[in-house]
């Protein structure tokens, strides 16, 4: 009789980085709120699997027998938390959509870097002032440098006289007594400016 041939073990491309960053993962297209909240999807984890996974959760009223070896997700909750089944979502998309991928995260770290490093500020601010008109002086690259050296700038008013003024800015119709420039005073320009 002849030996019997052990079949060869098949390769999988789809290791633990691949499914997590390939947009043709089965991931990207699965129920992935299903799959999270399968009792195997917690049990087949090693216990400091389960401490990093229990560490990442926002809110401890989502962890049965918290601060012990045996912290687990609420899965009944969870099933029910909009948030829960937004973010599971959110991650399908963004996988499929190729936003997982190595590459793309070094891209848009970069791009957050020069964002806020203030590389686009001059086309953000054309590109504002063709959709929507002039961009307020408070507003201008020139006004967020100065921000930004921290030269010194008046004491800002008490809250009862900005409250003042803004109820003097409301009753004009938020316009200034200089023929049409919106007043400062206004709430609305007062929250612009505090953004800034």
């Amino acid at each position: 009789m002849a030996p019997r041939k052990t079949p060869r073990k098949r390769k999988t491309k789809w290791d633990a980085d691949t499914i997590l960053n390939d947009p043709r993962s089965p991931l990207a297209t699965a129920d992935l709120r299903s799959v999270l909240s399968h009792p195997l999807a917690w049990t087949s984890l090693t216990i400091q699997e389960r401490r990093e996974v229990i560490c990442l959760f926002p809110d401890v009223a989502l962890i049965l027998d918290a601060d012990t070896d045996d912290a687990r997700p609420d899965f009944q909750s969870l099933m029910n938390d909009d948030a829960f089944r937004a973010d599971c979502a959110a991650y399908v998309e963004n996988l499929a959509q190729g936003r997982h991928d190595p590459q793309w995260l070094r891209d848009a770290w970069r791009a957050h870097e020069r964002r806020k490093a203030g590389d686009f500020d001059e086309f953000l601010i054309k590109r504002f002032e063709e959709d929507w008109g002039l961009l307020p002086d408070h507003m201008r690259l020139e006004a967020r440098t100065k921000i930004e050296r921290k030269e010194p700038a008046s004491a800002p008013a008490p809250v009862s006289a900005q409250h003042e003024e803004s109820q003097r800015g409301n009753s004009r119709g938020g316009v200034s007594d200089d023929g049409g420039a919106p007043d400062p005073g206004t709430q609305e320009n007062q929250n612009a400016q505090a953004m800034n």
